[in-house]
């Protein structure tokens, strides 16, 4: 029985546009070939031979005429139906080996089966029975660059067979090798007609041809004549267990678990080939190492700054109103009175505007007052300036003041005018560096007052009457003593020097903090207090603090400064994805013989876009994972070395990690769809 036609080409035509020209390098060509056949096409340069050759690898489209492979007609098919026939019907041997750098010699092997979604565990073994079929079992983990000639070629025969295609197309397959190697790798095809592959090889060599069952002779685009050689009849094609194999095994490729496991193999390759270039790959990186470290850094600092703010704020209590004496202006016209000891200023809150506010506000818990007189502290020789303040027992729940021993003042102190104290922690370890501070007695001003408590305040708020800023400092030098004792002790003239005189300042207090029940009468309150208290004061000598405003501010100046320092590193973001770009696109230019290598062994133009995507991704992702390590690890530097409170949040790793991500897809993509774009015959032909 005459074996059936596997390739029918009729009436064939290919001109190519050269600008104004147009060059016919198949002027209507005719030809079949047979099952199992071996044909050489020969001819001079420019006869269409090679154009011939592309025609039936399907890596380029006829003008006119028909090609038939099998009962297809592969010349009205699309660029994927193209691939998949490259892929599954044709295996090529390029003159140049055409092996991918990155892969080694048994991946290399299993290329086309990558591309049809075959590279099973089962495959793998038919990849290396392969190996051994060409006699390199022994070497595959080796590189191409770690071969011989012979022996890339002996890797592409393996190659061309690993999809066990209807024929096997060979360009030159000696071209680049010397005559024994040559003679070795004509046997090898020899031996693969023999079991029944049919062959169609492109020489010049007349020797070579003669090993083919037919010549074809080109001329001029056209089939000049056909020589037969006697080598008998055709052989038939046998299906081995291999073969059956890999049927069974294509059946399954597009299972779910074969596709779940597409984008990971997809990401192996992708590293394989930035690998090849490690340093180039490190410098890429850089950008969105930086970008993704500084986006967390940055915000982590700010958060930690607008935390320690926010804090401090809620310390003076959301649902608390802070009145504030504050000393008018100059030009303002004071409550003043003269002595033989200088004029007397009177400004500030007074007893009756704590009657006031607890009679005429509604939703009031607690009003505090407070006096403050600035006195040193002794006991013994030991002296130091402190801060005293006059205060309720009402103030350690109201200001968050922690109890460390003893106790504060009480009710019954308060009452009895009790010349009592307790004080800070920080103002004990400098008054008793040796003695324990409970019980003893110290003096402030004329009189001595015993102590009772040790206590700790981390920080409270003071506003500069200048500016209005609200600033912060920490008080490690106060000591508490009953208000009534204050008022009774230090009456209500403080004494100030200036300029070798003497002015006196008459203020009763110096604070009045007003604590709601709720946050919700907070704000129609404010209104309500400062009429009350303009009602009565004949100058601006008074302020109110809201922390829940201040709070609300902190809030919006949080955000405002978040995204300045966003914005700032993404620009550095935006530098490395540019960067990314950049090299990816050099890359493209680098790789494109590599680009036409997977093409013509079934790559479609997805997967072209896929693969230099995810090499994108890998660079940007990886790149990102390592920001976020160092973007975690500079934080807690800072913390440490610099003593400032930092807070890494989760959001920020994600946005960072997120861009990151983005920004490899987005500069990524026109790179992949360049690479994409490139024809394959063109890129193949690229040096």
């Amino acid at each position: 029985m005459k074996p059936a036609a596997i390739i029918r080409i009729q009436g064939v035509e290919k001109t190519y546009d050269m600008g104004e020209v147009q060059v016919r390098a198949l002027r209507g060509v005719n030809l079949e070939i047979l099952e199992g056949d071996y044909v050489a096409i020969m001819g001079p340069s420019g006869s269409g031979k090679s154009t011939l050759l592309n025609l039936l690898g399907c890596l380029d489209r006829p003008t006119a005429g028909s090609y038939h492979l099998g009962d297809e007609d592969v010349s009205q098919m699309n660029d994927d139906e193209l691939s998949e026939v490259r892929g599954r019907k044709i295996g090529f041997i390029f003159q140049s080996y055409n092996l991918i750098h990155q892969l080694s010699l048994i991946e290399n092997i299993q290329v086309p089966l990558f591309y049809q979604g075959l590279d099973t565990p089962k495959n793998s073994q038919r990849c290396e029975q392969l190996a051994g079929l060409v006699g390199l079992a022994d070497r595959l983990d080796h590189r191409p660059n770690q071969l011989s000639g012979g022996q890339q070629q002996r890797v592409a025969v393996a190659r061309s067979l690993v999809n066990d295609p209807l024929m096997i197309l060979a360009d030159e397959p000696t071209g680049n090798l010397d005559s024994k190697t040559g003679q070795e790798i004509l046997d090898l095809t020899d031996r693969l007609n023999q079991n029944g592959k049919t062959i169609i090889l492109v020489t010049h060599d007349p020797n070579t041809a003669a090993r083919a069952r037919r010549v074809v002779h080109m001329k001029d685009g056209l089939i000049d004549r056909i020589v037969v050689n006697e080598r008998g009849e055709l052989p038939r094609a046998e299906t081995t267990a291999a073969v059956t194999a890999l049927e069974e095994e294509a059946g399954q490729a597009h299972s779910t678990w074969r596709r779940a496991l597409r984008p990971l193999q997809a990401m192996q390759v992708g590293t394989k080939s930035l690998l090849l270039h490690k340093l180039r790959s490190v410098l890429t990186m850089l950008g969105i190492i930086f970008g993704v470290c500084s986006v967390i850094a940055m915000l982590a600092i700010g958060e930690g700054a607008s935390y320690e703010a926010q804090e401090k704020i809620k310390k003076m209590g959301s649902a608390n109103i802070i009145i504030r004496a504050v000393k008018p202006p100059e030009d303002t016209k004071a409550n003043t009175s003269t002595s033989g000891r200088g004029s007397v200023i009177e400004y500030g809150l007074t007893y009756k505007d704590v009657s006031r506010i607890e009679s005429t506000i509604p939703g009031i818990r607690h009003v505090l007052p407070m006096r403050l007189i600035r006195e040193n502290v002794r006991f013994f020789r030991n002296e130091v300036s402190g801060q005293v303040v006059g205060t309720h027992p009402i103030y350690k729940d109201i200001s968050g003041l922690d109890t460390l021993r003893g106790r504060f003042i009480s009710d019954v102190d308060d009452v009895h005018q009790n010349n009592i104290c307790a004080i800070s922690s920080g103002l004990a370890r400098r008054l008793f560096p040796y003695q324990d501070p409970l019980d003893q007695e110290v003096k402030i001003g004329a009189h001595y007052y015993q102590v009772v408590g040790l206590v700790r305040e981390t920080s409270t708020e003071e506003k500069r009457p200048q500016s209005g800023e609200v600033i912060s400092q920490p008080l490690d030098n106060n000591v508490y003593i009953p208000l009534s004792a204050a008022r009774s002790r230090f009456g209500e003239t403080l004494i100030r020097r200036s300029a070798g005189s003497q002015e006196q300042e008459r203020v009763q207090l110096h604070q009045i903090t007003v604590q709601f029940a709720d946050t919700a009468s907070v704000e129609t309150a404010v209104p309500q207090i400062e009429a009350l208290l303009n009602r009565f004061h004949t100058k601006r000598d008074f302020e109110l603090i809201v922390p829940l405003q201040l709070l609300r501010q902190a809030e919006e100046t949080k955000r405002l400064f978040n995204i300045v320092l966003g914005s700032i590193a993404a620009i550095s973001l935006l530098v490395g994805g540019i960067g990314i770009m950049n090299i990816m696109l050099a890359t493209v230019t680098e790789r494109t013989r590599e680009i036409g290598v997977r093409r013509a062994l079934g790559a479609r133009k997805r997967d072209i876009t896929v693969q230099f995507l995810v090499e994108t991704l890998v660079l940007a992702l990886g790149g990102g994972c390592i920001g976020v390590i160092i973007g975690i690890a500079v934080p807690f530097a800072v913390t440490q070395m610099a003593g400032m409170k930092t807070i890494v949040t989760l959001w920020s790793v994600v946005i960072a990690f997120g861009i990151s991500a983005a920004i490899g897809v987005v500069f990524g993509l026109y790179p992949a769809k360049a690479a994409a774009a490139l024809d394959p015959i063109e890129a193949l032909r690229h040096e």
